[in-house]
């Protein structure tokens, strides 16, 4: 600041003595020549870990981390490849420069993990590979016209707390005329400890059961509705657990 006769008063107080401190600090470490390396390990250190415990899901719940990883693993390597001026009154830029690009780096690696770890925890998880049919099929209007769905304890081994489920109801002979404009289906959750929940579906369409705590087991109850003397088959073309 300017003092009363027009100098310069340079702040002494224990506040500047401290913040001088801590960017001698900063600048030592970002021109130390071991912190070269240091962010773009920890960028690769994350690379490998989400690797090695990917988890399922759809690849776009990822698009985040996808963008923080990069940006961690850019930043780290053009940290490491900005080169040190030779002449010294370059070196205040260049302790800028490197002072950013390892700090970004180093928030965006936070960032990715934490974002990995967030997927990992309340991601969606796909199960339709796992959905067992119980019942004859092919379904018709008269005797044979229930059927379940099931999921055990090995689909529901990451805790989430609802099923999206989507049905294929198909005519059983593709040749024969279509019944699906006269078909539908009531899907019934029928799982201890829920409250149990009733849906319409028309073929192909998708509903969202809550199943609240962690289940052990689910069933779902279907019942065909179609014409006379149509015979169709169903099976679960999507199943993904989820939060809501």
């Amino acid at each position: 600041m300017t003092g009363p006769g027009g100098g310069i008063v340079e702040s002494s107080g224990d506040g500047s003595i401290a913040a001088q401190y801590i960017r001698n600090v900063i600048i030592k470490w970002v021109l130390h020549p071991s912190a070269r390396w240091v962010p773009l390990l920890a960028a690769c250190t994350g690379l490998v870990i989400a690797g090695s415990t990917w988890p399922d899901g759809p690849a776009h719940q990822y698009a985040l981390w996808g963008t923080l990883a990069g940006l961690s693993v850019a930043t780290a390597a053009a940290r490491v490849l900005h080169a040190k001026p030779r002449h010294g009154n370059a070196e205040s830029q260049y302790v800028r420069v490197v002072g950013v690009l390892s700090l970004v780096s180093v928030l965006a690696t936070v960032g990715a993990w934490l974002a990995f770890r967030d997927v990992v925890a309340h991601g969606e998880v796909d199960v339709t590979g796992q959905v067992h049919t119980l019942g004859v099929q092919p379904l018709d209007d008269t005797g044979h016209r229930t059927l379940s769905l099931l999921l055990d304890a090995p689909a529901l081994r990451e805790p989430r707390d609802a099923l999206r489920l989507t049905l294929a109801i198909d005519d059983h002979d593709p040749a024969g005329p279509t019944c699906l404009p006269d078909t539908s289906a009531t899907v019934s959750l029928l799982t201890s400890g829920v409250a149990a929940q009733t849906r319409t579906v028309r073929p192909g369409d998708t509903v969202d059961f809550t199943l609240g705590a962690r289940a052990h087991s689910v069933r779902i109850a279907l019942l065909l509705h179609t014409a006379h003397g149509c015979r169709m088959d169903v099976r679960a073309t999507g199943a993904v657990l989820h939060d809501m």
